[in-house]
């Protein structure tokens, strides 16, 4: 949205739930350059308690032009989950996730101390191990919708 990100475009990751579920709906297979009008009804928008104590009210209708000007493949992208998964099992073990860190520490050549490594993998585990199994699978990583995996 231009008009509330002071005339630049708005960056986010399709089908996560960062935008109302009617754009993500709405934004499927598009290509870079397109453009589209969607009219999205308001069980796919605020539905009826509205958003932002009045701005969009209650059972509203949307209507949005969009134009998609790029994209970029996340983080989260069957790509970057495969790079992490080495023996190709199709799940991530803390092996596996604290070499990729490192290898991505030493990318951005940053100082840190060596306890940030083991915080932020102990951090991983807590939001993406969900079944508590010790490893993190292409569901839990967000990635089980696309067939390549």
């Amino acid at each position: 949205s231009r008009t509330q990100n002071e005339g630049h475009p708005k960056w986010f990751v399709l089908g996560v739930g960062q935008v109302i579920k009617g754009l993500d709906i709405a934004m499927m297979n598009m290509c870079p350059g397109e453009k589209r009008k969607v009219i999205i009804p308001p069980s796919l928008a605020y539905g009826h308690q509205g958003y932002a104590q009045g701005k969009i009210p209650p059972n509203a209708t949307l209507i949005f032009e969009i134009e998609l000007y790029a994209v970029n493949k996340g983080p989260r992208s069957v790509e970057a989950f495969n790079q992490i998964d080495k023996d190709s099992d199709k799940k991530l073990s803390a092996l596996e996730i604290s070499q990729y860190l490192k290898e991505e520490f030493a990318r951005d050549g940053k100082k840190r101390n060596p306890s940030v490594h083991d915080e932020i993998l102990a951090d991983i585990f807590k939001k993406n191990d969900h079944d508590g199994d010790g490893f993190i699978s292409a569901k839990e990583y967000n990635v089980y919708e696309h067939d390549e995996l």
